[in-house]
């Protein structure tokens, strides 16, 4: 009797999961915890120039809790799946992403999340740190240069790719700038949709990134 082989997991589906998670945690951080970026480091850091120059201390403080959390979730994402293969280090890694966005949905919907509160700081640190985990969950996957957290880098990608297309009469867009571009649209759908969610006061607002990540890993088991 055959052996029965085992399903490959869909890179892509984590890939479009995971940004979609990452322009959700940017929009709620950015609109309900102080102008802050969770996923989006670049943006971050000129966020907290910005708010130390004018001396927005909540805010300032908000974007340095960001930027040290994503620090340590890359680091305990690299410590997490070093010398691991690929597929047990990507069930690990969106394991306790979603673990923790799950925390940061839990302690937003049980306590008061105001701007300088600890509470507020808190979901901050736990979004911030699964971010940071998210960017090796990118590298992990190793698809396209798609790191799933910042998509500057991705947008350049997705001119050359299609330059290259209109210039070359003939060819056809390659896979990579496809995957790109999901990619991208993705980010920009959970930045969409949970800007929808904030304009319409809707309170489970949190749970659109949690949902993502849970369905990232998900994918892995199924």
């Amino acid at each position: 009797m055959a052996e029965r082989t085992a399903k490959k997991p869909s890179l892509e589906a984590i890939l479009v999961l995971t940004a979609f998670a990452a322009g959700s945690v940017d929009v709620i951080a950015f609109a309900k915890l102080g102008g802050i970026l969770c996923s989006a480091m670049t943006g971050n850091l000129a966020f907290l120039g910005f708010y130390i120059g004018r001396s927005a201390v909540a805010s300032a403080i908000g974007s340095g809790i960001a930027l040290i959390g994503y620090i340590i979730g890359s680091a305990a994402g690299t410590l997490i799946s070093r010398g691991m293969d690929q597929l047990p280090a990507l069930r690990a890694l969106l394991g306790v992403e979603a673990m923790l966005l799950g925390g940061a949905a839990a302690l937003w919907h049980f306590t008061p999340h105001r701007l300088g509160s600890s509470t507020g700081d808190g979901v901050v640190a736990l979004m911030a740190v699964s971010m940071g985990l998210q960017s090796i969950t990118g590298k992990r996957v190793n698809l396209s240069s798609i790191p799933t957290v910042v998509f500057t880098s991705t947008l350049t990608n997705i001119v050359i790719g299609m330059t290259d297309t209109l210039a070359g009469k003939g060819k056809k867009l390659p896979q990579d700038t496809k995957r790109q571009v999901a990619s991208f649209l993705m980010y920009f759908a959970g930045a969409l949709s949970t800007g929808y969610a904030v304009y319409r006061f809707w309170g489970g607002l949190i749970y659109m990134p949690v949902s993502a990540g849970v369905l990232a890993f998900l994918s892995l088991l199924f």
